[in-house]
């Protein structure tokens, strides 16, 4: 996109999609074309320009110092080139940004292009961060071929940086410029530099498998249960391997994965497919600021000396949230059906506990993942609790002054992303609506006291927290199917089991929707017939089938980056890494690396 008849060409693309949408967006790369229709969709408007600014962004994170030497390197290498490097986090926030330029960040200041300001692409329409989520590899956004009129004098290049171990986008390197010096070298070096720092969460990974390999050692030395440790490696003493079959490990480690991010927990239930209940101690496994892993004493609940201990829960943890004050339901058992659809069991215990609030009438604060299926979740549960119940979903106060007659719930929408005036507005109608209806919140995360939503705190009475996709990987198939269903009604489309194995090992950042558009994707490439593997988006197939060891998602992660830069030619791969091909052709199937 450096030719500058081509960047007329996208101009003028974007000019007649801008005037109707419905038109062909000849001449234009998909990934641009797809980026300005979701723009579209998500309600962006092409001639204003809002950036959303946080407040609670925490600047010096794991990720903020793995990138510090690579970002010293690359602003060393670019001194004397008139660009501003810039590094956000997962959630398209900017939190650091080194010019390179004082012309350049001038420039760069109009658009809010500073620290603290989330460039997702919802907000702000195609760019060279927000996009990177979108397409999930590394994009060159130059002059016309953004959204926003505010920002088409600029070329932005954005990659993601990918942690090793995990695969999760855990933030994008970007490096941004006037649109008339963008030169093709920079895509090149801003892949490599993201992939250095990709290199640096690896090393330091490092430390965090070290400590949860002392914790585990600790914990098997003092006592007599099973133990399970589990982080970015799995480790089981004899007495699990005794007491778990290898389907009731992966139920147990995906419900360890989950319980990671949950700092009040200390003991918990989990219910296995085969009918068995476990009673889990928590003991969570800390680096810094870090979570490396959860260590967890298993038994089996059927033992009279595990009962007196089923449940408890400590005092709020050190970040001292809102949420810690609201008690946590714990998972019930019930004989009704429908609420052992799901393999998982943290998405069985939110399902319960859901139900079991829903019984006592307590008003529920909903957390998880965006995309994780929380609002999907309420509903369904309500429908059954309530059939014919009203479901009122609401995001600002005008939508709560006239509910519908009867009985129903009322969902307050995402309240951590709710502006102050909103949130104030919304809290003192509350008190005024009818008793019949049930009160409940969504929100992504906790609430921390100085946020704006924690005036609705005093409305809600529990927590509950709904697992993201990566933590249900058994339920992926079925909820493919679903989703295949939904997205072609009528048809008889199905999806191989070499396909259903590719869906099942990704690990989805960003939750049910990313299924949805790769299913969608693979629809378009196989309209008809039985969805293959291959018809399925490339980032879906950088996931062995497979437990990894450290090393081996290392070397996955390095063949990976080599064949993406050169653009999938693995003769050349091959020669780059020092291998022979039938080597590469090997270590490529081993992986489950089928395409690019």
């Amino acid at each position: 996109m450096d030719d500058s008849g081509e960047r007329l060409r996208i101009a003028a693309a974007r000019a007649d999609f801008l005037e109707r949408p419905d038109i062909k967006t000849a001449g234009v790369p998909d990934l641009v074309s797809a980026s300005w229709r979701r723009s579209r969709s998500a309600g962006v408007q092409a001639d204003t320009y809002t950036v959303p600014f946080h407040q609670d962004i925490d600047f010096d994170t794991r990720l903020s110092r793995c990138a510090s030497p690579v970002l010293d390197r690359l602003t060393a290498d670019m001194s004397d080139v008139p660009v501003s490097i810039a590094l956000a986090d997962a959630k398209a926030r900017i939190i650091e940004r080194r010019d390179c330029s004082t012309a350049v960040g001038r420039v760069l200041d109009r658009v809010d292009f500073n620290p603290g300001f989330s460039f997702e692409e919802d907000g702000v329409g195609t760019n060279g961060i927000g996009t990177v989520f979108e397409a999930g590899l590394a994009v060159s956004v130059v002059g016309s071929a953004h959204f926003n009129e505010a920002l088409t004098p600029f070329a932005c290049t954005g990659a993601p940086v990918l942690d090793p171990l995990t695969g999760r986008l855990e933030g994008v390197l970007d490096v941004s410029l006037l649109a008339e010096t963008w030169n093709p070298l920079i895509h090149v070096l801003v892949k490599t530099a993201a992939g250095d720092i990709g290199s640096n969460l690896m090393l330091d990974r490092s430390r965090a498998l070290q400590a949860l390999f002392e914790a585990y050692v600790k914990a098997d030395a003092r006592t007599h249960h099973a133990v399970v440790a589990v982080g970015d490696t799995v480790i089981l003493n004899q007495r699990a391997q005794h007491l778990l079959s290898p389907e009731d490990q992966f139920v147990v480690q995906e419900h360890a994965r989950f319980l990671m991010a949950r700092a009040s927990v200390r003991t918990d239930l989990v219910n296995l497919p085969g009918g068995r209940t476990l009673h889990l101690r928590v003991a969570r496994v800390e680096v810094g600021d870090d979570t490396s892993g959860v260590v967890l004493l298993v038994s089996d609940v059927r033992h009279p000396h595990n009962r007196r201990s089923q449940s408890g829960r400590q005092g709020p943890d050190a970040l001292g949230s809102l949420t810690d004050d609201l008690p946590e339901h714990r998972a019930v058992a019930f004989e009704e059906p429908w609420m052992s659809t799901s393999k998982s069991a943290a998405w069985n215990r939110a399902l319960r506990s859901i139900w079991t609030a829903m019984q006592e009438a307590n008003p529920i604060l909903l957390t998880g993942e965006a995309g994780s299926g929380r609002l999907r979740l309420l509903t369904d549960v309500f429908s059954e609790h309530s059939p014919g119940g009203h479901v009122v979903v609401v995001d600002h106060v005008d939508e709560v002054t006239t509910l519908p007659e009867g009985s129903g719930l009322l969902v307050l929408r995402d309240i951590d992303v709710m502006d102050s005036g909103a949130v104030r507005d919304l809290a003192a109608a509350l008190p005024s609506l009818a008793d019949s209806y049930l009160l409940a919140a969504t929100a992504v995360g906790p609430i921390a006291s100085s946020h704006a939503a924690s005036g609705l705190m005093d409305h809600l009475r529990c927590s509950i927290t709904v697992p993201p996709l990566r933590h249900r990987a058994a339920d992926v198939p079925r909820l493919a199917a679903d989703l295949l269903t939904e997205l072609a009604p009528g048809r008889r489309d199905r999806i191989s089991p070499h396909a259903q194995r590719v869906l099942a090992a990704y690990s989805w950042p960003k939750n049910v929707p990313q299924l949805r558009s790769a299913l969608g994707k693979a629809l378009l490439r196989r309209p008809v017939g039985e969805i293959q593997a291959e018809d399925l988006p490339g980032y879906c197939h950088t996931t062995s089938q497979r437990q990894l060891t450290a090393l081996e998602l290392a070397e996955r992660d390095t063949i990976l980056a080599t064949l993406t830069n050169v653009g999938g030619n693995r003769v050349q791969a091959a020669s780059t890494l020092g291998m022979a091909r039938s080597s590469l052709y090997r270590k490529l199937k081993y992986y489950g690396i089928t395409e690019l």
